[in-house]
């Protein structure tokens, strides 16, 4: 689902924690060529997880996340990803 590209070099990406930077990091390696349909119970494991650990993103985190997450999706795959971005905040 995160295609393979340069994110890791983004600003935002490098100004983050290093312990969200692994964690992302790992997120992405486990998305790596899911559908959306696929990656979602992933994503939903991924933010209970964020929730028990108390881990937050700024909004400018998740502004690269939603970037990470809508490249190279189709338009209509983008389309369910705005749909369920809510329920992924924090």
């Amino acid at each position: 689902m995160i295609p393979e590209t340069n994110w890791r070099n983004d600003p935002d990406f490098q100004a983050m924690d290093p312990k969200k930077q692994q964690i992302l990091i790992e997120l992405a390696q486990t998305l790596q060529g899911k559908k959306l349909t696929e990656a979602l119970p992933l994503m939903m494991e991924w933010k209970g997880k964020m929730d028990r650990e108390g881990i937050s993103f700024t909004p400018e985190e998740n502004a690269l996340l939603t970037s990470l997450f809508t490249r190279g999706l189709t338009p209509a795959g983008k389309q369910q990803y705005e749909f369920i971005k809510p329920f992924l905040k924090r």
